[in-house]
């Protein structure tokens, strides 16, 4: 009996399994199955199954081939394997380059690779599902031993997706579930695969056998659900009254975020960084061996409510950024945790203890974001807060509390004149330059030239 498998399906198969689990968990076998309308390809990992189903005309009894043997057929580019099945033979024919090629290969027995059921309740949503699940594993501490903190909570009764680490915890609302508990779901690459969110437009959801299901095109995919017990953060959200609060710019934003990571100190335990809220906004990283320290100055972004001075690691600030965090809370009075919102997302970090370094005459190096200072449109002010509402959410206000320093005006424009005279002094490189290699190609046509009249 013989069918036609194309060489790009099995690739996009090949790769969907590699981002579902670990290098060291990959299959040892794949099975190809009859289905409704075409072939199955499923491959068995450790706690977690997924299925590829393409549309062919053909049929084909069941076999089941080494994953090597099908990671080694796999291509990019389209083209068809002949696979003639004789029992438990199986004859494998393609052509590469136009030289045919041919493999014998033996159809495996393997017991126990029974597929999980499809959940006949699912819910349906956008990518926006897979980017969440992609935010959530930034969130995780698979070390663990008292909560379990390597898993992704699908909270079922609240529509929401809860990760923590202890030391920071994301919070996405909006995603109905199709069951009222709450899942733990492992996280894996295979939420943010290109070859998976290729494959629909839709991503459905549902639970069924120990396993959390989803969806999306011609694919399928189970995750054994985990166990244990899971934090409660809700009440840090809550416990936000009397708060200072930080209205992230979205130019400021990006100027921070890439910066971040070249901010001295970066190297000392927890990475931190030092962000003030006093005459303006700033964000200080500091060198305590070599006595530097670098802030950054975010011109067009405000704040309401008292000055405060905060530690925080960095690699947090950032996630909070890269999760469109706009509105962060600080806590004047205690140190407590950090509650930012943004999207229909709460973010909460907990701060560092200890005290910023001083820093000595000379040696604090100053960037600002944006020497002029534009006036906003008026549906894009910051809002400020000044209470909360029943689940304990900032209620905005209009208005802001801009505070314009001359000294901040003279450092910013200094910086604007050290940014001209580099962008001068890189323009007089590249003439420079340019003069050489036009010199160079003179001197190259001339010598040409008395070649030929040799």
């Amino acid at each position: 009996m013989r069918t036609i498998i194309n060489r790009f399906d099995l690739h996009r198969f090949e790769r969907l399994v590699s981002k579902l689990v670990k290098p060291s968990e990959l299959p040892a076998f794949v099975s190809v199955v009859p289905c409704s309308g075409g072939l199955q390809f499923a491959a068995f990992c450790n706690d977690a199954v997924l299925t590829l189903t393409v549309a062919t005309g053909d049929t084909i009894k069941p076999i089941t081939l080494p994953w090597t043997t099908l990671k080694e057929l796999a291509a990019r580019k389209n083209g068809v394997i002949e696979c003639d099945v004789n029992g438990k033979d199986v004859t494998l024919s393609w052509s590469d380059g136009g030289v045919p090629q041919t493999r014998d290969a033996r159809s495996l027995e393997v017991a126990g690779t029974i597929l999980p059921p499809v959940p006949e309740n699912t819910a349906a949503h956008s990518v926006r599902l897979l980017d969440a699940m992609v935010d959530a594993s930034q969130c995780l501490d698979s070390e663990s031993s008292r909560y379990s903190l390597g898993s992704i909570c699908l909270r079922g009764a609240r529509s929401e997706i809860l990760s923590t680490d202890g030391r920071q915890a994301l919070i996405q609302e909006g995603f109905a579930f199709p069951f009222k508990n709450d899942l733990l779901c492992p996280p894996s690459r295979i939420f943010a695969s290109k070859e998976l969110r290729e494959s629909g437009d839709t991503v459905t959801i549902g639970f069924s056998d120990d396993y959390a299901c989803f969806g999306i095109g011609n694919v399928h995919f189970w995750l054994k659900a985990g166990s244990g017990k899971f934090p409660q953060v809700d009440q840090f959200a809550k416990e936000i009254g009397g708060h200072t609060w930080l209205h992230l710019d979205p130019t400021d934003a990006l100027f921070v975020s890439e910066r971040l990571p070249l901010l001295p100190g970066r190297e000392e335990t927890d990475s931190p960084v030092h962000v003030e809220l006093g005459t303006g906004v700033a964000v200080r990283g500091h060198d305590t061996a070599q006595k530097r320290a670098a802030e950054l100055r975010l011109a067009r972004s405000g704040y309401d409510g008292a000055g405060v001075k905060v530690s925080v690691n960095r690699k947090f600030l950032k996630n909070a950024i890269a999760f469109g965090i706009t509105r962060i809370g600080f806590d004047p009075k205690e140190n407590g945790p950090l509650v930012g919102y943004g999207d229909q997302k709460q973010f909460i970090v907990m701060p560092l203890d200890g005290e910023e370094p001083t820093v000595e005459p000379g040696r604090l190096t100053v960037l600002v974001s944006d020497a002029k200072r534009t006036a906003l449109p008026k549906n894009d002010k910051p809002v400020k807060v000044s209470q909360t509402s029943r689940g304990g959410r900032p209620k905005p206000k209009t208005g802001t509390n801009r505070k314009a320093v001359v000294l901040d005006d003279a450092l910013k424009l200094r910086q604007n004149l050290r940014e001209t005279l580099a962008g001068v002094n890189d323009l007089i490189r590249s003439i420079q330059t340019q003069r050489r290699q036009d010199k160079l190609l003179r001197d190259t046509v001339a010598s040409l030239q008395k070649l030929q009249n040799v």
